[in-house]
């Protein structure tokens, strides 16, 4: 299955997938009359121990293990959107090209032009009018080349492509003294490995889907399995791990496993999230049991519509890049600032797993500014 295209494998699926593009900037492959969102949503609050958006929100310290994990709001005629990112220097942030893509095209938003920012949002302290709290404009910005609009494919290659979502944001002076800057993870990254997932996005519970809006000083975290990968797109998807699958299991769902993909049996009520609208470019970290690698971004999500499960419940799936598969473009955009490690000390912690299922969608959220 490795070197299967996830619209082959949909293509059987009882499902018709098509574009469609929401009054609030969500586009993807979704079933007809569905929206796509990507966030981090909890556990089912009837389960064992009982789980809540609440559970997961980070404290928001310089202590926190994600105090470098930023919101970002991008603004252009006249629309505020939200997203998240990633600090990997004292002036880089990685997020997701789509972040940043004015037209759905690869158009990179220019940042000189009235009317026009993108701002990065620290919440390395609770406490208002805190320095690690700024709210930091981007000097300049930078989008993977190799990135042509949310699902549009290289010349000569069919279907729907995820890859390349990936861009970084770059400050015109140091970031706040108490954010953690972060290392990108070069290594392997094998089937079922352990992901911790943290982002701004829409929240809510397994059960019922989305509840709570995204917030640019309220992150969440949680955990999932990388269940699934695909290939190269320039390359015709033969080689290489650019895009990463994983599906929210609970209340009886493992939409991959009910598909004959992939069977994995959750992490636990507690752990297993999703992620939603607002989440696109936030971290998807490995831990080592010492410290959080930058593992990948998270970029898409999908449902299933009207007999589905809810947008952000159980059931539905989602994904992100590789960054290791990007670590040539993220040099060149840092300056050689960010630090990439081919191998924690500890090596990879992961779970077993399988492959996954499916097609889906993006992205960021609008909001109201920060």
């Amino acid at each position: 299955m490795k070197n299967t295209r996830l619209s082959a494998v949909l293509a059987a699926l009882p499902f018709v997938l098509g574009i469609t593009v929401g009054s609030s900037a969500h586009a993807g492959l979704v079933a007809p009359g569905a929206t796509l969102t990507p966030l981090i949503v909890a556990g089912d609050p009837n389960g064992t121990p009982p789980d809540s958006p609440g559970n997961r929100v980070d404290p928001n310290t310089p202590t926190s293990a994600f105090s470098g994990v930023v919101s970002i709001n991008i603004r252009y005629s006249g629309k505020s959107f939200i997203c998240s990112g990633t600090l990997v220097s004292k002036r880089d942030v990685v997020t997701a090209g789509h972040c940043i893509d004015v037209d759905g095209n690869g158009t990179k938003i220019d940042i000189n032009a009235a009317g026009n920012d993108v701002r990065v949002v620290f919440n390395a302290s609770s406490v208002v009018g805190d320095p690690n709290r700024a709210i930091m404009t981007a000097a300049s910005v930078s989008m993977n080349p190799d990135y042509q609009g949310f699902g549009n494919c290289p010349v000569g290659v069919g279907g729907f492509c995820l890859n390349d979502d990936i861009a970084v944001i770059t400050l015109g002076a140091d970031a706040p003294s108490g954010a953690k800057i972060y290392k990108a993870w070069d290594g392997a990254v094998p089937d079922g490995q352990l992901a911790t997932l943290v982002g701004y996005g829409l929240s809510g519970t397994g059960n019922v889907g989305y509840t709570v809006s995204p917030n640019f000083r309220v992150k969440r975290s949680g955990q999932n399995n990388m269940e699934y990968f695909e290939g190269d797109d320039e390359l015709n998807f033969a080689s290489g791990r650019e895009v990463w699958y994983a599906d929210f299991d609970g209340g009886g769902l493992d939409t991959f496993c009910d598909f004959g993909i992939a069977c994995h049996p959750g992490l636990g009520n507690d752990k297993e999230a999703g992620i939603g609208g607002g989440d696109s470019g936030g971290s998807t970290f490995l831990f080592d049991g010492n410290d959080y690698y930058l593992m990948g971004n998270n970029t898409f999500g999908s449902n299933f519509g009207p007999g589905g499960p809810p947008p952000g419940a159980f059931g539905n799936y989602f994904g992100g890049m590789v960054v290791g598969a990007y670590a040539d473009y993220l040099e060149n955009a840092t300056g050689g600032r960010i630090e990439i490690v081919p191998e924690p000390a500890m090596g990879v912690l992961m779970l077993a797993g399988l492959g996954l299922i499916g097609f889906a969608s993006r992205r960021r959220k609008q909001q109201a500014a920060a």
